[in-house]
This record gives structure tokens, sequence and C-alpha cells, in this order.
């Protein structure tokens, strides 16, 4: 039986609602199949996956319009179903309908026993009508100052997205998350299901928090890991990193400087700083280009500084190449092409859905002077990695205005899982996202993303969707690593 909570709305509302499983046959709209059948690309070996396609809106304000169809996968429950959970791993862009699988592959495996694990792409992402653009951009002339260089690569990015929101206007100009959560909404439907409940990570936190805003009373339980801020700003975005960054810069020159009988650059974390500052300088005038071609630039430093700490015994060596002159090897992503449907080419993630996604729900600046003011300022608060850039730039040129979502409180159980120590989703952001929806916050002392269905404490996750019952409990995480690992 699912907790007190489908007690209560049943006696408010009269209805059942999910006091009993919720058989397949109540979805009779849904034409289940293996996805191994019918999934361009999927696991052949795998016999619990079932995948079927849910008809949706493009524009929800006009439901007798245009459609798209949204991808869902789902993993029955081993024992009866109290309610199906859905799952989102973020980006955005990345792909969900893999997710069931991850999860049972997991520490958090045992939420596979009492309920249906329900995984979907969001429109515009994998088989769900992947918008990815494999569209070439020039490289900026070597001899442009850091200004020149930043204004270029906005200028191509700006043009990359004309050329990709050309090839469907109407489709692109979709992608919010409002919009996802409206789709979501119509999964829940189609799968016959009263309530649901959901996991979000990283992005997903922010699906599940825009979900919960527009339809509190349809949530059994709700987890979001590596919550992100509740302001969906770019410029916000980079910021929060950029400081979390810079603290993790101190930490790993601290590290290093205690590992001087390994690495031999010091024991000195302060003069160790100013080597790596004075070396990007270096490089910023001279680049280096290594026997393969490599070339090693300002960037090229930025770039080691603030990392995960799994990546510091990699990336000592790599800095103490620099250091002694030399060009530590580097590698470069790949893009990819449209799809759609089931027979579609993905490998997990939709580029350009990603950028839909971030300009369409931020109204961070569409013009280069104002994103280049914000990095000149956070440069001068942040040394280290200030510089950086990551997201600001995407939207210079979009043609869409861009608003985030209306988030509000709800009643639902919420557990916020925030990771003390990381630097991709700022650990505050869960304390931020807290004071705007609610919820509890857990705190994992780690700085994975993402990382509590892979630890011992993602039992507390499967205790929360049997129970309801939030924490605020610290999660351990694993020690610092060491030179040799």
């Amino acid at each position: 039986m699912p907790f007190a909570r489908s007690a209560a709305l049943t006696a408010a509302s009269g209805l059942l609602l999910t006091a009993v499983a919720v058989p397949a046959s109540a979805a009779p709209d849904l034409e289940w199949r293996l996805c191994s059948d019918i999934a361009r690309g999927w696991d052949e070996d795998d016999d619990r996956t079932l995948c079927a396609s849910v008809p949706v809106p493009l524009d929800h304000d006009d439901p007798d319009g245009r459609t798209i169809e949204i991808a869902v996968t789902r993993v029955p429950a081993a024992e009866e179903n109290a309610y199906p959970i859905l799952f989102n791993p973020g980006g955005p862009g990345m792909q969900g309908v893999t997710m069931p699988g991850h999860i049972l592959d997991s520490s958090a495996a045992d939420l596979g026993l009492r309920h249906d694990l329900v995984g979907f792409d969001t429109r515009g992402v994998g088989y769900s009508g992947a918008l990815e653009c494999d569209h070439e951009m020039t490289e900026p002339d070597p001899d442009l100052d850091a200004e020149g260089t930043a204004r270029h690569v906005a200028e191509e990015q700006s043009r990359m997205n004309g050329v990709c929101h050309a090839h469907d206007p109407e489709l692109v100009a979709s992608l919010s998350v409002e919009n996802v959560a409206r789709d979501m909404e119509l999964v829940r439907a189609a799968l016959g299901a009263e309530t649901i409940g959901y996991y979000g990570v990283s992005w997903g936190s922010l699906l599940g928090a825009t979900y919960r805003s527009l339809h509190d009373d349809r949530v059994e339980a709700m987890l979001l890991d590596s919550v992100v801020s509740p302001d969906s700003s770019l410029t916000r975005l980079e910021a929060g990193q950029v400081e979390a960054g810079e603290e993790v810069f101190h930490r790993f020159t601290a590290w290093l400087a205690e590992h001087h009988d390994v690495y031999g650059r010091g024991s000195d974390a302060a003069l160790l700083r100013e080597e790596v500052f004075a070396l990007r300088d270096e490089l910023a005038e001279e680049p280096r280009t290594g026997p393969d071609g490599t070339v090693a630039d300002a960037f090229t430093v930025t770039a080691l500084l603030a990392t995960p700490e799994r990546e510091w015994p990699a990336n000592a060596r790599a800095l103490g190449t620099l250091l002694d002159g030399g060009v530590p090897e580097v590698e470069f992503p790949q893009g990819r092409a449209f799809g759609t449907g089931w027979d579609a080419e993905t490998d997990g993630a939709t580029a350009f859905a990603q950028i839909a996604l971030f300009c369409n729900d931020s109204d961070s600046p569409r013009d280069f002077d104002e994103v280049w003011r914000n990095r000149t300022e956070l440069a001068e608060r942040f040394p280290a990695v200030g510089t950086l850039g990551f997201y600001d730039h995407l939207c210079v040129g979009w043609p869409e205005e861009g608003e985030g979502p209306d988030l509000r409180r709800g009643q639902s159980p919420l557990q916020l899982v925030g990771h003390a120590k990381e630097m991709v989703t700022p650990h505050i952001w869960a304390t931020d996202m807290r004071e705007v929806i609610g919820g509890e916050v857990m705190t994992v002392d780690d700085d994975g993303h993402g990382t509590l269905s892979d630890l011992d404490c993602a039992t507390a996750a499967v205790d929360f969707f049997a129970t309801g019952r939030t924490t605020t409990e610290v999660c351990p995480g694993p020690p610092p690593p060491t030179p040799e690992s």
C-alpha cells in the first residue's frame, strides 16, 4: 500500500487513487513492446524494458493542433505496483528512456520491487524527435584577444542556433520545462495512474519542481538529486558554478601541495596557485603545440583547475607536464545529426535541445556585450575559473524570449538532495529551492553529481518512496583520492 498521502487524498476526493496496484491493462491506449525489438541501438539482451509512444500536443494551448510523440519506457514492478515512478536524468537534453534500467543496476534497485519504473525522452530529445544539429563552427583567429575570441565563439553559436532553429521553429520554440512538465502529465494519464512518484537529477530537478507546481495533487512522492537553482537564468547558473569552482580550485591545490612527495610541486599551496596563474599568463601570450598537434593555451590550464576529485590525480599529472614545459594530450567531443522516433540514431544526449531548453527558460543576455560584462565581473571576483564561460553566451541572438517557470510551494512529500562539495549544482541551490517550493534537504558529503543512486545511502530513496518520510541526515561520501588512484 502507498503511504498515508493516498488515504488522505481518497478521503478528500472520494477517489481510490493508488490504494491498489494499477495493472498494465489499465492503460489500453499504449501499445507496449520490448524496446530491444523496436528501439534502434537498444541492448538486444534486454528482456525487461518495454517501450511505447505517447502523443502530446506541440502547443498545450491548442490540443487539437499538431502533435508529437513522446518515447516512454517501463519496467514493471517485480511485485505489486504501488504507483509508478517517473525518472529524468537532467541535462537538459539527456535521454530518460534508459534510466529505469540504470536504476535497477544501481544501489537503488529495490525501487523496482513495488513500483513500475518509467523513463521518457523529453520532447526534442533522443527517440522523441531528437533536435540535434551537427553544424560546423569556425575556429577563432589565434591572434584575437580574449574578448575577441569570446565574441567570435558567441557569434558562431548564434549563427548555428539560427540555422538549427530554422529546421523546425515551432518545435524549437515549444521546448520549455513547463511544456515538458505538461507532457509528463499526459504520460501519467496514459499510464492509467492517478498519482506518480518522480525521481529527477540535475535539470530533472527543475522539471520535477515545475511538475509539482502544476500538479501537486498528482504527486505521491518526489525526490530531486543535485538540485538546480530555482532561478533558471543561465547568468545565475554560470555565476553559481564559478563560485563553487573557485572553492574546488583551492581544495585541489591544497591537495596537490599535501602530496608534494608524489608530484614535487612544493608544499606551499598559495605559492603553487601563483605558479599556476603565471603559467596561464605565459600560455595566453605564447601557446604551445605538442608533437601530436595538441595546442596548450590559457584555457587548457583553467580547465584543469576545477573538476571532480576523482580527476585530481590525472589533472595533477597534466598540470605538472605544463609546468615543466610540456603539452598534455586532450580529447574533444563529436557532434551528431537529427533523428526521430524509435529508429533514431542516438547516443544518450541531444545538444541543440539543451540549448533550446536553456534559452527558452532563461532571460540571460541575447547581446554579447552584456555577456562579456558579466564574464569580466566574474573573472575579477574568481580569478581561477571566472573566465570559463560555459553557458551565458549560448543565447546570444536567440530568436525567442526567455522566461523561467513559475515555481510554487506544494504539500506532496518532497526530498531534496544536495552534494556538499559539488561544482555542477552547488549545495546552496538545494537550500534555495527548498525556500521556494518546500521539502527537506538531505546532504551527501561528496562532490559527485547525481550520485545518490550509486551510494549505500540510496536506501534513503527507497525508504522515502515507500513511506513518504523525508530526512535531513548527512550521507557519507568517499574519501579524497590518493595520488596512486
